[in-house]
């Protein structure tokens, strides 16, 4: 498990959030949400839409 997917899941947990909760606030489904977490998809725009909405730093996530 990659850091960034470590620090996803911990900050879903801190707000009571579920994957399908962020996807449905980010607007774009669930494996989507998955493959950009788990590294499989790399969408710099996206990643950056789930690290600033779960207020996540860059030092703690992925670097794409």
């Amino acid at each position: 498990m990659s850091e960034f997917e470590k620090a996803v899941k911990i900050a879903l947990i801190e707000r009571n959030m579920t994957m399908q909760d962020l996807a449905d606030a980010l607007g774009i489904t669930i494996s989507y949400v998955s493959d950009l977490i788990k590294e499989k998809r790399n969408n710099a725009q996206q990643i950056q839409r789930i690290k600033d909405f779960l207020e996540l730093s860059d030092a703690g996530g992925n670097s794409a």
